[in-house]
């Protein structure tokens, strides 16, 4: 009897872009982020959609 096949290891499963664009906007808020940061992180969020 063969065991079963073991999962591949894989990266964390990809954030919904649409909570990753909310948590940039909150940190932006903040000052954590300039909106320069925001404006590239944004573009990049987008560009994977």
């Amino acid at each position: 009897m063969m065991a079963p096949a073991a999962a591949p290891v894989s990266a964390p499963a990809a954030v919904d872009p649409m909570e990753q664009l909310r948590r940039l906007g909150e940190l932006r808020e903040a000052g954590v982020v300039t909106d320069d940061e925001f404006a590239a992180k944004k573009s990049e969020i987008l560009a994977r959609l």
